[in-house]
């Protein structure tokens, strides 16, 4: 029998790759490289030197008093006591007052909540465009979040803006995942984001609504299951956004803070009153209250508002591209409900920054997330489908904008804006070319990026030289020129009140009392107005109070946030002598007492008129019996009146202030003049 002999063994094949997955390991690695630098890049805009940074004395006392007890924390109280709250929904400060609570008061505990919530939001950002999109337009996206420039530099600050930014990234986030899930539960995600964001910035987080509502009805469904989701998830958005009013107003004034800002201590006439209705022309009180302290840092109203030379170098430099980016989405019948999302969001922003009365620069930063998910899913579909019209009309549109925006503000910005433009043709050039070639694609992408956004972000990045928390700005730009003063305040002891002055410079004091006393604290050069008598000059703008004499010297200034801090031997006196009294001292206006508040980390001290200086807290009568009860021992009679603006000479402070200066005693050894001490008698 013969044997076969066994054929051997075929060579074991080569493995071939499969060419999709190798593309996707390619991509899912220039994905993770990418984000990794957009997330270094946006940490080091908004965290590098800000333990060295400004801060904003009232909202830093905010942080700092509500870390003090878990009633100040849920109804967001100014001072420790517990007295009146803010004039805001606490929101935004939960999260900064955790932090002193767990770390202890600093300026880069307050500070660094707001950078992490810039960081997140480009991430966020990022993440949703890369959903749409791909990963192109994910990056595109988040880079654009990262190098606004007036988030960058109200990230740096401890403004509550950047937390409405957070809010408004989650809501994209979410209402992307709805929208291509076609989910009703992510809807209703969405939704509670969008009340998230009413917490942070109350009622501007609804103007999203219109938006989602009008996307969420454009979905292939039928019309009865559309009608009801938006309804149920509005609902309940709503419903959720004012959870904290309705329990703040149902417990009694008795037991919890003043309301700030208001006339009739409501939390729905703050909310929907001075916050709402007050800043968009309403002839309520709320809105006298508002423009009593609100100077025109954004200009006038109107349909070119946000490319006014306050304005244009903060956000405007995507505006075009962004309105472009819709166009494009439009015309290229990408997935419409995403397309009405996007486009109604971005309008509808655009719209309320353009009509609102009176804004900082720094309210604009909300338009960064609609600005970036237009431009950047614009880019990355047309990139995506090798449709090259859109990509050179985005990336030649905002190179124009920066041109424009450049010549508007001069200086270091035209050259830097020239720059941009190069590298914007050299990009534009690369996409009419085309290539196949992996590299030459990936530099084509950053050409783009870099040919759009090159401009605001060398803006964002001065932004670090810079630092302020009282009015936060990028690109070097003075913080506080350009605006009005309010009415001044009272002059020296008893003496009437000065005119109001130019922003930059102190209004003008009065006449202050005769006798060779000095007043005080005359409010600095670049605040909102003066008060005791005195010239409120200073070279910086934001300059603490500084100490003129009663026929009306100049007040020196030193950078700072708008509060008064005590002489060393006052602050000594008042402790030495507070007894048994709850208050410290009491002063008038928020910011009068912010420093205060700061400078004895925490101490008790009683804010007379609220922030504006003009809210009814305490009253006379209640004032009166604070001292009665000897609860106040000490005023300060020689504040800077009022919050931002001033308190009126009929209002209550000006009533409590005539009182003390007619009924209690002069202190005449506590090292400053204005100082009174009120006993029980004095009350009687």
């Amino acid at each position: 029998m013969t044997a076969l002999a066994t054929p051997p063994p075929a060579p074991a094949a080569t493995p071939v790759a499969d060419p999709s997955s190798a593309a996707r390991l390619r991509r899912w690695t220039g994905w993770n490289t990418g984000l990794v630098v957009l997330g270094i890049l946006t940490t080091a805009l908004t965290t590098w030197g800000i333990w060295s940074g400004s801060q904003s004395d009232y909202y830093a006392s905010i942080a700092l008093s509500m870390s003090k007890s878990w009633s100040n924390f849920f109804f967001g109280a100014f001072d420790p006591a517990g007295t009146v709250t803010l004039d805001k929904i606490p929101g935004s400060f939960w999260v900064p007052a955790l932090f002193v609570k767990l770390f202890g008061f600093s300026t880069f505990t307050i500070i660094v909540p707001n950078a992490v919530a810039a960081v997140v939001s480009a991430l966020l950002v990022a993440f949703a465009a890369k959903r749409l999109a791909g990963p192109t337009a994910g990056l595109i996206a988040g880079a654009i979040v990262a190098t606004t420039p007036i988030l960058i530099a109200v990230s740096r600050s401890n403004q509550p803006e950047t937390f409405f930014v957070l809010g408004l990234a989650l809501t994209a986030w979410a209402a992307v995942r709805a929208f291509t899930g076609m989910r009703f539960g992510w809807l209703m995600i969405t939704g509670l984001f969008i009340a998230l964001s009413f917490q942070m910035y109350m009622i501007e987080a609804w103007a999203v609504w219109p938006a989602l509502a009008a996307a969420w009805l454009c979905t292939k469904q039928p019309w009865a299951r559309k009608i009801w989701q938006t309804v149920v998830a509005g609902i309940t958005s709503a419903v959720v956004s004012v959870a904290w009013i309705v329990i703040v107003a149902l417990i009694p004034a008795s037991s919890r803070p003043y309301i700030g800002s208001t006339i009739h201590n409501n939390p729905w006439e703050m909310v929907f009153g001075y916050n709402a209705l007050g800043r968009f022309g309403s002839s309520t009180s709320d809105q006298a209250a508002y423009n009593s302290f609100t100077p025109p840092f954004s200009g006038d109203p109107g349909v070119l508002r946000l490319f006014n030379s306050e304005l244009a170098g903060q956000v405007a430099w995507l505006i075009p591209a962004a309105l472009l980016g819709v166009v494009v989405l439009a015309v290229l019948r990408w997935r419409p409900p995403m397309t009405v999302f996007v486009g109604a969001w971005l309008v509808t922003f655009l719209g309320m920054f353009s009509a609102v009365a009176g804004m900082h620069q720094f309210y604009t930063a909300a338009l960064a997330v609609p600005m970036a998910l237009a431009v950047g899913v614009a880019f990355g579909i047309a990139r995506t489908r090798g449709m090259r019209w859109p990509q050179i009309a985005l990336v030649a549109t905002a190179a124009a904008t920066a041109l424009i925006v450049g010549v508007i503000s001069g200086g270091y910005t035209i050259v830097v804006a020239l720059v941009q433009c190069v590298i914007a043709a050299g990009g534009i050039v690369l996409i009419v070319r085309g290539s196949r070639v992996r590299a030459i694609q990936t530099l084509t992408a950053v050409l783009a990026a870099t040919g759009m956004l090159l401009t605001p972000a060398v803006w964002s990045a001065t932004t670090i030289a810079n630092p302020s928390s009282i009015n936060p700005v990028a690109g070097g730009v003075s913080d506080m020129g350009g605006g009005r003063g309010g009415q001044g305040g009272p002059g020296g002891q008893g003496g009437p009140g000065g005119q109001g002055g130019s922003f930059g410079q102190g209004g003008q004091g009065g006449p202050g009392a005769t006798g060779g006393g000095s007043a005080p604290q005359g409010m600095p050069g670049g605040g909102p107005g003066s008060t005791a008598g005195g010239n409120g000059g200073g070279s910086a703008p934001q300059g603490l109070p500084g100490t003129g004499t009663a026929a009306g010297g100049p007040g020196g200034g030193r950078t700072g946030g708008l509060g008064t801090s005590l002489d060393s031997t006052t602050l000594a006196y008042l402790k030495q002598h507070q007894g048994s009294a709850k208050y410290l001292v009491a002063v008038f206006g928020a910011q009068t007492a912010a420093g205060i508040i700061l400078q004895t980390d925490g101490g008790s001290v009683l804010p007379i008129g609220g922030f504006s200086g003009s809210d009814p807290v305490p009253t006379l009568a209640g004032f009166q019996k604070l001292v009665a009860d000897g609860d106040v021992r000490y005023v300060l009679a020689s504040g800077t009146g009022g919050g931002m603006g001033g308190s009126s000479s009929q209002g209550t402070s000006a009533q409590i202030r005539a009182w003390v200066t007619k009924n209690c005693t002069a202190v005449t050894d506590a090292g400053v003049s204005g100082l009174y001490e009120c006993t029980p008698a004095d009350a009687s």
